[in-house]
């Protein structure tokens, strides 16, 4: 991303104030665009139906019953839409869910402000952030979110867990291509045959699945 582009943003919050604030916040950032604001599940899926945000940041329980439901709506309408999730709600089974339905980022309401922007210029980057908060209580659930049986966690090859260590810290595929010395075509195959082997529908749960494993570390 160049110092010229901007990252556009909908934020969507049940609580006014929060929302006021948040965009302010946001809209203080000189690479940040918020080009949109939802209160409502309803508004924010009206919304995304006419406007093309780079990124979503997602209450994800809103009073019209948002949650996992409307978060996998979502997903199915606007599969290319990022979505970070932005919640008080930081409970495992929330973040595994919603980890599985392939959002890019999740983070817990209470960070710093810093850490919030860091959120987003990684998620817009193409990589996965974590609240590091987050990350603690998933993988403490190591043997309960397991890959599917079968499958042979010992056939992951140390190049390819060292490119999902590269992804799971936020690279782009272009820039573990050059920590690597490799092609960015290498980094697609790697990512590719980790999928399968983990048994993983996207990036982020394949990250999350070796997290769990201890594969690799967050």
């Amino acid at each position: 991303m160049t110092t010229h582009e901007t990252i556009s943003l909908l934020v969507a919050d049940d609580h006014p104030v929060v929302l006021f604030g948040l965009c302010r916040l946001l809209e203080d950032e000189p690479d940040f665009n918020v080009i949109g604001s939802a209160e409502s599940c309803h508004t924010l899926c009206d919304a995304l139906d006419t406007l093309s945000p780079d990124i979503v940041l997602l209450d994800l329980e809103m009073t019209d019953t948002c949650g996992i439901g409307t978060l996998k709506q979502v997903r199915e309408r606007h599969p290319d839409v990022k979505i970070i999730i932005f919640t008080a709600h930081a409970q495992k089974e929330y973040v595994l869910d919603a980890l599985r339905i392939g959002i890019q980022g999740y983070v817990a309401k209470g960070v710093t402000n810093n850490r919030l922007c860091e959120a987003i210029r990684v998620v817009s980057h193409g990589g996965l952030y974590l609240d590091p908060a987050v990350a603690i209580k998933i993988q403490g659930r190591a043997g309960e979110h397991s890959a599917p049986l079968g499958l042979d966690l010992d056939n992951l090859t140390s190049r390819e867990a060292t490119v999902l260590q590269c992804v799971a810290t936020g690279k782009r595929n272009k820039e573990i291509a050059r920590e690597l010395f490799i092609s960015e075509r290498t980094v697609k195959f790697h990512i590719s045959s980790v999928l399968s082997k983990l048994g993983a529908k996207n990036r982020t749960e394949a990250v999350s699945i070796a997290a769990h494993q201890k594969l690799i570390s967050l």
